[in-house]
């Protein structure tokens, strides 16, 4: 690595999104549902980073941090105080998708086994009697739909700001 501030850059956490919202894709099919909620999140972590880097020049240059650990609220904070959600629509569905995936989704997740998440998600009354996705397997889906409607989203977002 060359050490240069825009060694990983825009184009790098772009394709990663997209790329990792193509193996969550291919994951959810096989209904292997831990390793495609972990790899969904991190699409939209990784296209959220996208959009910082584009925007932000001091980002860029290396003289200002993109520390906001996996924090998707944190990225999607940036974005917005960017003003790269120019519509109140885009705005508010954007956000209520990150906050969705959010209180789902965290890094350490790449350890657990699907029953952990499943359990987890049990408990934050994501699904169940009475819910509005019955079971794990809705709920799982639905939450890849979240995320790769962010990543469809922040791509559309990167190509008119190009």
């Amino acid at each position: 690595m060359s050490g240069k501030a825009d060694s990983f850059g825009f184009e790098n956490y772009r394709r990663g999104g997209l790329e990792r919202i193509g193996d969550a894709s291919v994951l959810l099919r096989a209904e292997q549902f831990a390793g495609a909620i972990y790899l969904a999140g991190r699409g939209v972590e990784s296209i959220l980073r996208a959009m910082v880097w584009k925007a932000d020049r001091q980002v860029r240059q290396g003289s200002k941090s993109l520390e906001t650990g996996h924090d998707l609220r944190a990225l999607l904070a940036l974005v917005s105080n960017l003003g790269l959600l120019v519509s109140a629509n885009d705005r508010d569905r954007l956000e209520d998708r990150v906050q969705r995936v959010s209180r789902l989704w965290y890094n350490n997740l790449r350890f657990a086994p699907s029953k952990y998440i499943e359990t987890r998600w049990l408990g934050l009354g994501e699904f169940g009697k009475g819910r509005r996705f019955k079971s794990f397997k809705e709920a799982a889906s639905a939450y890849f739909d979240d995320c790769s409607a962010i990543v469809k989203r922040c791509e559309i977002l990167c190509e008119k700001s190009k």
